[in-house]
């Protein structure tokens, strides 16, 4: 079984095989599979609440309480520990599960995209060529040359503009979709190979529906024997997944995505129409 990493405010939950791992306030807290009654899952769409309940000898057991993103990732995690908690009878004694859990430092870290199909990429491109069919014609219409000029010269920044925020959109739309029904696990070193001049390296996980991925690129490591990195993916769509960075790298990520992506898809999107009506404003 893969580990799965379940993070919830505040805390990080891991599933290490023979026991659930609980980091929090710079803790790590480890309950062995024997020490687990039950995972509950429960709350509605708004707030939703995975409590991991200790055996127990008595009538009120220790629950362990975390609040997960989203509902698919608390699912899995839970009956991934459910599946694996030892087989008891409903009136065999309990221990108490409180009396084998352990505390110690939370250790320290070591150090996709999308082709389109090929029938949408011709409706794409014959969609970019009737635009600049139009505007040179209207250009050509008003008799002023520098217009002519300058639609046709300023169409490839335009074109170099669509891509870059056809980078946003996917950008944005698989941070959104992975926050809400995404997973994460640890994916084990597999491979590497050069991309032209460029190292790429291969990790290798097992979903949970039992079937391996892969995952190309790069990210924090959580160990280096093996070496393993979190990645996050989407069970609803097998190509969709991305990989946890450190802080550094987040940080260049976000003010990328802020200062560069976001202003180059606001005047991407604005550059047809402010054009086309400057030209015919000047017809």
């Amino acid at each position: 079984m893969t580990e799965l990493v379940l993070r919830a405010r505040r805390t990080t939950a891991l599933f290490d095989r023979d026991a659930v791992l609980l980091d929090r306030g710079g803790n790590r807290l480890r309950i062995p599979l024997v020490a687990i009654e039950t995972v509950r899952t429960g709350g509605g769409s708004r707030r939703r609440v995975i409590e991991i309940v200790l055996t127990s000898v008595g009538a009120n057991p220790v629950v362990h309480t975390l609040s997960p993103p989203n509902t698919t990732a608390a699912t899995a995690f839970a009956d991934a520990v459910n599946a694996a908690l030892p087989v008891r009878d409903s009136v065999e004694p309990r221990a108490d599960g409180a009396t084998l859990v352990t505390t110690v430092p939370v250790p320290p870290r070591t150090e996709r995209k999308d082709r389109w199909t090929t029938s949408r990429e011709r409706r794409v491109q014959w969609a970019f060529g009737a635009l600049f069919a139009l505007g040179t014609a209207l250009a050509a219409a008003t008799g002023e040359w520098p217009f002519v000029v300058l639609w046709v010269t300023s169409y490839a920044p335009f074109l170099v503009g669509c891509a870059l925020t056809h980078i946003v959109y996917r950008a944005t739309v698989d941070w959104w979709l992975l926050r809400r029904r995404g997973i994460t696990v640890l994916a084990v070193y597999k491979d590497r190979d050069y991309v032209g001049d460029v190292l790429v390296k291969t990790y290798s996980f097992t979903d949970t529906a039992g079937a391996e991925r892969t995952f190309s690129g790069s990210g924090r490591l959580v160990s280096s024997d093996p070496e393993r990195i979190e990645v996050t993916y989407d069970p609803c769509a097998p190509k969709r997944m991305t990989t946890r960075d450190g802080p550094a790298v987040r940080t260049l990520s976000v003010l990328a995505y802020v200062l560069l992506g976001l202003p180059v898809a606001a005047v991407t999107a604005a550059y047809p129409p402010v054009s086309l009506i400057v030209l015919l404003s000047a017809l």
